[in-house]
Formats: C-alpha cells, sequence, structure tokens
C-alpha cells in the first residue's frame, strides 16, 4: 500500500509542477514598450459610492496624459452619487455622466449602456472602489489595444494587505491573476478582472457584448473574455506595476465569502474543454495530498514512521512546496510584489478546501446582486 500511495503522490507532482511551470506566467519578460496616445473612454459603474466617488474621478482625472473621456453611469443609486457625480461633470470636460433612475441588480446592463454610449472606440473600465496604481496606468492598459490587441487583461490586486484577512485576500487575487495571466500568456486566456480591463468596442459588439450571460451576476470579466478568445480576436496581459489598480476588498470574513460565491457562479458556463484544463491542477493537489497523506496514515497505523514511504512522501510535499514557491515568488516579482509573499503559499490547501464549499453553495443559491 505504501507504494501505490507514493506512486500517487508522485503523479500529482509532476503534473502539478508541470501545470506550474507551463502556466505559472513568471518567465515572460518586462514589456519596454513605448507609450502611444491613445483615444479611448474609461468607463465606470457605480451604485451607492458616495463616499468614493471624489477620490475615484480625481485620481483618473490626475493620469498622464488626461483620459480622453471618463463616463460614470449611476446604476441607481439613493445615495449623493448622482449629485457628486454631476458637480464633477461640471467641473471638467472631460467627465460625461449618466443617470438611471432604476438598479443595483446587475452590472452588466448599466455597463452595456455606457458602453454603447461611449465617445470612443476603445474602452478601459474599473470599479468605483479601484484606484490607479500609478498616473500612467490608463495610459499602459490601452497602449497597443487596437493596434495589437482587441483586449487586455490586466490585474487588480487588494488595497491593503493587513491582518490575517488582508493577507489571504492578497494571497489570493495573486494567486488568482497567475492562474489567468499565465493561461492568456500560454493561449487559454479564460478570464481578466473587470476592475482593469481593456478591449476595444468593435471587439464586444462582434460577440455581442454580455448577451449570453445576462442572467448572472458576474461575467462580465471571465465569460465576456471566454467569448472574444472563442471569436479568435487577439488578447494581451498587462502584468507590470504601473499597468494595476488596487481595490477595496470586503473588510469582514462574511463579505468576502459572498464576493468569492458571486464570482463563482459563471463556473457551469464554462466549456468542457477549458474546465478539463482548469480541472488539471485541483485533481494533481488531490492525488498529492491524498497520496501523501493516505502513506502517514497507514505509517501511523501500522507504527513504521520511519519507513522509506514516509521519507518520499516528506520529499514530496517538500519539493512541491519549493518549486511551487519560487515560481509564485517569481511572479510576484514580476508584478512589482515583495517576494517573501510568497509564504503564504501554506494557506493554498485552506483557500482550496474553501473554494470547493463555496462552489457547492452556489449550485444551490445563486447570487442575483452584483453590490
Amino acid at each position: 500500500m505504501f507504494e501505490i500511495a507514493t506512486a500517487f503522490a508522485l503523479v500529482g507532482l509532476i503534473s502539478r509542477g508541470a501545470w506550474a511551470w507551463h502556466m505559472g506566467a513568471w518567465r515572460k519578460p518586462l514589456s519596454t514598450e513605448s507609450h502611444t496616445q491613445r483615444e479611448y473612454t474609461i468607463v465606470v459603474c457605480l451604485h451607492n459610492e458616495a463616499s468614493r466617488v471624489d477620490g475615484l474621478v480625481q485620481a483618473l482625472l490626475d493620469q498622464t496624459p488626461p483620459p480622453p473621456e471618463i463616463l460614470l453611469i449611476d446604476d441607481g443609486s439613493t445615495d449623493e452619487t448622482m449629485s457628486l457625480l454631476q458637480k464633477w461633470k461640471e467641473k471638467s470636460a472631460f467627465v460625461n455622466v449618466i443617470g438611471l433612475t432604476t438598479g443595483g441588480k446587475g452590472k452588466k446592463a448599466p455597463l452595456e449602456i455606457a458602453i454603447k454610449a461611449a465617445r470612443f472606440p476603445i474602452l478601459l473600465c474599473t470599479d468605483a472602489d479601484c484606484i490607479p496604481e500609478s498616473r500612467c496606468w490608463a495610459s499602459t492598459m490601452v497602449n497597443n489595444v487596437d493596434t495589437k490587441y482587441d483586449l487586455k487583461i490586466g490585474i487588480s490586486l487588494p488595497s491593503q494587505a493587513s491582518g490575517l484577512l488582508g493577507r489571504l485576500q492578497m494571497f489570493e487575487s495573486t494567486r488568482i491573476a497567475q492562474n489567468y495571466i499565465g493561461m492568456a500568456e500560454s493561449g487559454y486566456p479564460y478570464m481578466g478582472v473587470g476592475r482593469n480591463i481593456a478591449f476595444t468596442k468593435s471587439c464586444w459588439e462582434k460577440v455581442g457584448g454580455f448577451q449570453g450571460h445576462m442572467d448572472l451576476a458576474s461575467g462580465d470579466d471571465d465569460l465576456f473574455v471566454q467569448d472574444v478568445s472563442e471569436a479568435g480576436m487577439r488578447i494581451g496581459t498587462e502584468a507590470r506595476r504601473e499597468g494595476q489598480s488596487h481595490s477595496v476588498w470586503p473588510h469582514t470574513w462574511s463579505g468576502w465569502m459572498r464576493q468569492m460565491r458571486r464570482h463563482l457562479t459563471t463556473g457551469p458556463r464554462y466549456k468542457m474543454l477549458l474546465m478539463s484544463i482548469l480541472a488539471i491542477p485541483v485533481l494533481a493537489d488531490f492525488m498529492l495530498y491524498f497520496g501523501c497523506g493516505w502513506v502517514f496514515f497507514f505509517a501511523v497505523q501500522k507504527a513504521d514512521v520511519i519507513h522509506s514511504g514516509v521519507w518520499i512522501a516528506t520529499c514530496i510535499l517538500l519539493t512541491n512546496a519549493l518549486v511551487r514557491g519560487l515560481i509564485f515568488r517569481a511572479f510576484l516579482l514580476r508584478i512589482g510584489r515583495p517576494g517573501h509573499e510568497a509564504f503564504w503559499l501554506i494557506s493554498e490547501p485552506l483557500m482550496g478546501l474553501i473554494r470547493q464549499v463555496l462552489a457547492l453553495q452556489v449550485l444551490i443559491a445563486k447570487p442575483k446582486r452584483w453590490k
């Protein structure tokens, strides 16, 4: 039994290591491309965001050079969001505002209205709780869109990482970014983040907008990216620090769990081939941890903790941690994060379990609201 369990774990290690090596998004050198002036519209949907309006609009206007258009759409807010937006429209010629009388039930409906109303052929989407990482965020994200790419995927991480909750959120968001950036650069784009994504209006129109998944609270980033990929259009990535934004994440565990559940609602809509590819690391981890656990269980049961299988299983676990840690650290350095944050890979088994539990909950009750 020791031999079978050890072989099981070894297959898991090899599979997981191959996945991390190929999809780890750690090998691509930083781009040195120069920015060219582009005509684009920054699109932001807001719902009851009065406390964030001033900081958001000022950060967008501070971009260098200033965005040709900032289009802000109020999705039926019941606070002072709309009145604050109108004040900014009066103050700046770059700001345009759309107000909806009813809303708050989904982001995609107001987003569609804004995209159609945008003056320019390139759209850069972000959220009301996001702040650009640099003053050249917008020009970095829209660079080469239309000329080289039809859609460009960016990164948006939490604005703070203090305490256990904040550090786990930073790890989870970085791990997700490594997955979708790595998949896209390996030829399998499957998602981005709606709070930092750029695309052409013609690209959005070609795939029919969000009409294929309007019934879901999410999907404006992952399902839309998949539609663009299936249409054979060009998808690029932007991982540099200056092209990132940071956002406010939930300050409570329950709020974070609700956010994760909402993001998981689109999973059942993924194509079978994509689901199979994404299942590889999950199955590899299962084989690795189950195989090693099996070895340790039998060793304890037989009071034979010095059995060679135990040492092999221990080496497998340590090798897995070392390889994945080095690759994750390389990705952290690539995106401008401290390399020591790779330490939080120790939480991956726990986060994997949480994701599986939340996925089961989503099958029972799907979230309908976007805020």
